[in-house]
């Protein structure tokens, strides 16, 4: 087998994987051939920033915001059965924010999605070294 012939199986076998690796859709409603994802290990790090910076800090805002009105009520109930379940409430509602925003936070999606910004990285990487192997591996006349 020549090198040419060689080299075109080899680049026909690289389309092949780089096609079953497309999405089947953009969100679209349709095929694969709507659009394409452009994902860089800087996009998933801006997205980190963005949830850490944005979302848990909007989190953070509203839930100050609903246990400052929410704290006008508590003790305002004496006498009635439901004040002991409001402060019941208001515990709840405190582990449940301390644990949404730890999931939103540094410790939850921002570090989820550097983590995958470091692991896109690597591989692109070492999939770049690959075909710099490959390209100076096997020169014209070579048998494989």
């Amino acid at each position: 087998m020549s090198f040419e012939d060689e080299w075109a199986r080899l680049v026909a076998d690289a389309e092949q994987r780089v096609t079953r690796v497309r999405l089947n859709g953009t969100g679209g409603g349709g095929g694969g051939t709507q659009g394409e994802l452009h994902l860089t290990p800087a996009l998933l790090r801006d997205r980190a920033d963005k949830a850490v910076n944005k979302a848990a800090r909007e989190f953070r805002d509203a839930h100050r915001d609903t246990v400052s009105k929410s704290s006008e009520v508590d003790g305002s109930l004496k006498g009635f059965a439901c004040d002991g379940a409001f402060e019941d409430f208001a515990g709840s509602w405190d582990r449940g924010a301390v644990y949404v925003a730890g999931q939103i936070g540094e410790e939850g999606l921002a570090k989820a999605l550097r983590s995958a910004a470091d692991a896109f990285g690597y591989v692109d990487k070492e999939q770049a070294r690959s075909l710099r192997e490959a390209r100076t591996t096997y020169k014209p006349g070579d048998v494989i």
